[in-house]
């Protein structure tokens, strides 16, 4: 009880000490002026006691005064400095009101500003790739886009890894996204490199930010366009590689004194073209299958929502977006696998000749709303409500053939077909609220949220016997997942003296979740077909920054962090790319744990070096499995290995060689060591120490023209603990050319000139099982980029707000 008052105690002093001199600066037309200059003088001899600058609403407050006679002095460029009368300043709080500043009449000659975001930007919390200032960006994907990243790496089965680790968040504008890997990757690869404004790198992300995530948070800003007024872009672009690919789309912003409207919209037409190739050693049998893929996708974007400035404390918002399909996509493979005695490998006995056709469409949807009150006195609170859908429904048809390797007579057909149609409802609240104490350079955070889950996933398996489905009740199922999590989190930030910066967090976790697995009526229940857990969780996180000088900073992070797998990754059904091979869930999967620290240094504003170390358990990974009931079949399981433990080194840096030459450096280093402690089989493996790195030069060119090369490489890896990557790499050309008065331009860029790549891997951890594999896609492409933007240049955005939905979606794959 003696805590409760101490707090409450606490609260209230913030409020007492809080007692300052404020006030809101506007133009002629009462439009606010905002980081204008507000400088607090001594009304006896004119010194500077205090100085400020305004919010982006105009709001000044000065804190910790002695009493006194003041008068004010205000600055910003284009208007004429604005100086106060005197008045006496008691102690208590002073409004000075609405002070208006009158534009500058006196004309000068035009001077044009050119200013040019950096290409990366490192922060104390973040890394930021901006893509403005990547022109080999142009007609990119979002994963074509990832892979430019620091730290980020993306493999041949479309899996994200930052700093060597698996389990990253993928946030789209502050939220996750709720898909498979194979799902995610068609949903960044639907979004256009002109549609993302940056990516944001957090390793370490603070207790407010929902605990789910292994490696971090990379979250996609997508474009958002800057006073009042209506602007918006246009951009479409065109490139080949095997096939065509083609995006068009157009962003509008308009805002007035009290509403902000903004939407967007985009659609493509894209085929992409891929190659797998897997060699296999197995139950005394080489499987040698060579496969390529085609797959059609029309993807369909929107976003709209509105701002509603109630006065300069509250904001009322709503926002929705949807990512879906103009058209069924397409994805279809065809495959050979030349089977053989392995004592005999030169004679082919069978060639299993394979198809597959699967049509689908899918809808992911996401709407929110938002309150923010935010006052003078260091007080805010926000608070979400959000609703996500997601929606997919696809057949596939499979056939199989057998082929005698000595006669050619075909000996055995089996065809099959699915339906598999799935959804998840997602519902989440969530509140946060800060108090920062600018006397005590302290901010005080504090908030909850509650997350409600549910996936239903349907499969119906069919036999194909003389052209008609049969239903197989065996291999048929029903799969319902419910999760509810209830959280709370207390986070302060603070300063003590002029070189040290803290932040201390806590955040807990309560789960409940149920996986149902129901069968076919007459099929016998197994013993993991129904499965509850319960479990609370807490996860601390730290950091502290020493600003030694102007240029130099070290800071050290620290966090723990929690892995839930992924609502399909549970689903126990059977996805076949043959009749040998297929993918399969694990209802049993546990959550992983891991604790994560890094220290960092800062030179001369620029250089970073970073060093990191994590070690997680029970880590949720997909390993390539001998199918024992049935000789000659694998497939990919999701199981717990036993741990994984990674250091990392990174260094990065900005490289300004001269006025018309400016460039960037990022380049990791890792080794990471598995351990797997199964019943069947136990394994021990490290990486090699790998690397990978990224580097980007552009030259400013006369007469508006710009050329820019770049380029990424991956060492030799361990991936998930069970295959090791041979490196690959891209080198990339571009060029730009302004058009319009700046307005517009138009990029060309040429990716992976090469041709390196292409992906290689070998797997021989899983006892009586070796694997080659190896594969390509489109990386080889050449991309045309136009982009126009109309309207008014001085629109701000729409807010960076974030929505509830922070952990759940990046669980949907």
């Amino acid at each position: 009880m003696k805590g409760k008052f101490t707090f409450v105690a606490l609260l209230f002093s913030c409020y007492l000490q809080a007692q300052s001199i404020k006030g809101r600066l506007q133009d002629k037309t009462s439009h606010a002026i905002e980081f204008a200059t507000v400088v607090l003088h001594n009304l006896k001899d004119s010194t500077i006691v205090k100085g400020e600058l305004t919010d982006a609403s105009g709001n000044f407050e000065i804190i910790g005064v002695p009493q006194g006679q003041y008068f004010i002095d205000c600055s910003y460029v284009g208007f004429e400095n604005y100086k106060s009368t005197a008045f006496t300043y008691e102690g208590a709080n002073k409004d000075l009101g609405l002070l208006t500043m009158n534009e500058a009449t006196q004309m000068i000659n035009e001077v044009t500003v050119k200013a040019r975001k950096p290409l990366i930007e490192i922060k104390a919390d973040k890394t930021i790739l901006n893509t403005d200032a990547s022109i080999t960006a142009a007609g990119s994907n979002g994963l074509e886009l990832l892979r430019k990243a620091p730290g980020v790496t993306v493999d041949n089965n479309e899996n994200i890894q930052l700093k060597g680790k698996n389990g990253v968040r993928i946030y789209i504008d502050g939220k996750p996204s709720y898909l498979t890997d194979k799902e995610l990757a068609n949903l960044l690869k639907s979004l256009n490199a002109s549609d993302i404004e940056s990516i944001e790198i957090i390793t370490n992300p603070s207790a407010k930010y929902d605990a789910q995530g292994n490696a971090g948070i990379i979250n996609l800003k997508l474009r958002k366009n800057k006073n009042y007024g209506t602007n918006g872009t246009i951009n479409a672009n065109a490139g080949y590689g095997k096939y065509h690919k083609a995006y068009a789309g157009i962003n509008l912003n308009n805002r007035n004194k009290k509403i902000n409207t903004f939407g967007s919209l985009g659609l493509g037409s894209n085929e992409n073209w891929n190659s797998l190739n897997l060699f296999r050693d197995q139950d005394g049998r080489v499987f040698d299958q060579q496969q390529t893929q085609v797959n059609a996708y029309n993807p369909l974007n929107g976003k709209i929502g509105m701002d509603y400035y109630v006065n300069d404390k509250h904001t009322f918002g709503v926002l929705a977006n949807v990512n879906t399909q103009y058209r069924d996509n397409v994805w279809e493979s065809n495959s050979k696998t030349f089977i053989s005695n392995a004592l005999t490998r030169e004679r082919i006995d069978s060639t299993l000749i394979a198809s597959n056709r699967i049509v689908g469409n899918a809808i992911n949807a996401n709407a929110n709303i938002n309150y923010r009150y935010a006052d003078t006195l260091g007080n805010e609170l926000t608070i979400d409500l959000d609703k996500g859908y997601y929606d997919n429904m696809s057949t596939s048809m499979q056939p199989n053939m057998y082929v005698n390797g000595v006669n050619g007579k075909v000996t055995t057909e089996r065809s099959f077909a699915n339906e598999t149609p799935s959804n998840i409802d997602i519902n989440t609240a969530k509140i946060d609220y800060t108090k920062e104490i600018k006397s005590k350079a302290l901010s005080i955070g504090m908030g909850g949220k509650y997350a409600n889950v549910k996936s239903n996933n349907t499969f119906l398996f069919y036999n194909r016997v003389d052209g008609q489905n049969v239903k197989d009740n065996e291999q048929s199922n029903k799969f319902i997942y419910t999760e509810n999590v209830a959280a709370a989190y207390v986070n302060v930030n603070g300063r003590v003296g002029s070189k040290f910066n803290y932040q201390l967090g806590l955040r807990m976790e309560n789960t409940q979740s149920i996986g149902d697995l129901r069968r076919e009526d007459g099929i016998t229940p197994k013993p993991d077909d129904y499965i509850k857990r319960s479990y609370t969780n807490y996860f601390p996180s730290g950091a502290i920054t020493y600003t030694a000088n102007d240029k130099n900073a070290f800071n050290l992070t620290y966090s723990k962090r929690i892995e839930r797998p992924s609502y399909q990754d549970l689903n126990p059904f059977e996805w076949r790319l043959d009749e040998l091979t297929f993918r399969k869930g694990n209802p049993r999967l546990t959550p992983q744990y891991s604790d994560n620290v890094e220290f960092g240094y800062t030179a001369n504003q620029m250089a970073t070096v970073s060093l990191a170390y994590s070690k997680a358990v029970d880590v949720v990974t997909d390993i390539v499995e001998r199918d024992l009931e049935n000789p000659g079949r694998s497939y990919i399981n999701y199981r717990n290995l036993a741990s994984q433990e990674n250091f990392a080194m990174t260094v990065s840096s900005p490289l300004p060689l001269k006025s018309w030459w400016n460039g960037y450096v990022s380049a990791t280093m890792y080794k990471t060591y598995y351990k797997a402690r199964f019943p069947e089989y136990t394994f021990d493996v490290a990486t090699p120490i790998a690397y990978n790195v990224y580097m980007e030069h552009a030259f400013t060119l006369p007469k508006e023209y710009t050329f820019q090369i770049s380029g990424w490489f991956n060492s030799a890896s361990i991936w998930g603990g069970s295959w090791l990557s041979s490196p690959q790499g891209s080198l990339d050309l571009g060029v730009k050319k302004n058009l319009f008065s700046g307005r517009g331009n138009v990029k060309v860029s040429v990716t992976d000139i090469l041709h390196t790549a292409p992906w290689s891997s070998t797997s021989d951890a899983i006892p009586g099982l070796k694997i080659r594999g190896n594969g390509a896609w489109e990386s080889q492409q050449v991309t045309v980029n136009f982009s126009y933007r109309f309207g008014s240049k001085e629109v701000k955005g729409a807010r960076d707000r974030k929505t509830g939905l922070e952990a759940e979606k990046g669980r949907i794959k």
